[in-house]
């Protein structure tokens, strides 16, 4: 059985040589149990659905943060970031002085706040060529553009509460920063939507997510500061190994 995406009809083989049915078949794309794309195939011995495309996503990597205080932060934030009423985002960091006193720069700010669209959770979901996907807490776009840029980045934002990634989705992250995509991890304590080392800040125009931890062109930071990077003779595994002991720990720590 497959069904149509614009109609959401149902069709079997048997339809495929119904004089009534088949001409609504060819009127709209075909979608079988698989989620993969297929045509009808009029073989008069046996008719049948040819796939003609792959599912839209495999196998996912990592896995659900199962903890009240995560699940309300991601949807408290995916309602500030969708109010219509304020007229723009932007997300800034800390940037600190040798005496420790620190200015707030931003990071990033669209353009026109307007053409960016905020998804969460299952809408999220990115899929990579080896038939893996990951499912991040939040993202957003530029609807207007077809390829994200400098200007225009594609925007990942991971809430952390008891979770941090693990290896394989963390190495997808690294991949996609590389590519116009920002990183924010916005780490929380229980029973709070904000921290030490985040916030959100929302005077009634701007929508401003402090994060202190995020990854941008293939390289971490931590307020405006760039982080141990992977070494010339480091493997990935001993390099996130690290990261985890240190960099992901220590903000866990100090939500």
């Amino acid at each position: 059985m497959v069904t149509g995406t614009i109609s959401g009809r149902e069709y079997t083989e048997e339809d495929i040589f119904d004089p009534r049915v088949y001409p609504r078949m060819k009127e709209e794309p075909l979608l079988n149990d698989d989620d993969c794309l297929v045509v009808p195939v009029r073989n008069e011995n046996a008719p049948h659905f040819r796939r003609v495309g792959s599912p839209s996503f495999g196998t996912r990597l990592g896995r659900d943060e199962n903890n009240p205080t995560h699940d309300e932060c991601v949807q408290y934030i995916f309602d500030e970031l969708n109010d219509d009423e304020r007229d723009n985002v932007q997300f800034s960091t800390y940037v600190f002085n040798d005496n420790r006193q620190y200015e707030e720069q931003v990071i990033f700010k669209p353009i026109d706040g307007d053409n960016y669209s905020w998804f969460m959770e299952n809408d999220c979901r990115t899929a990579f060529s080896d038939d893996t996907y990951i499912k991040p807490d939040l993202a957003g776009r530029d609807v207007a553009k077809f390829s994200p840029t400098s200007a225009y980045p594609n925007v990942i934002l991971e809430v952390i509460r008891t979770h941090i990634p693990d290896q394989d989705t963390f190495k997808k992250l690294f991949e996609l920063s590389k590519c116009n995509y920002h990183i924010y991890f916005y780490f929380i304590a229980e029973g709070n939507n904000s921290s030490r080392i985040n916030h959100l800040r929302n005077d009634g125009q701007i929508l401003t997510i402090r994060v202190s931890h995020y990854l941008i062109g293939g390289k971490l930071f931590k307020n405006g500061q760039e982080y141990y990077s992977q070494g010339e003779n480091d493997s990935f595994e001993h390099w996130y190994n690290y990261l985890r002991n240190s960099y992901f720990i220590n903000a866990r720590e100090n939500a």
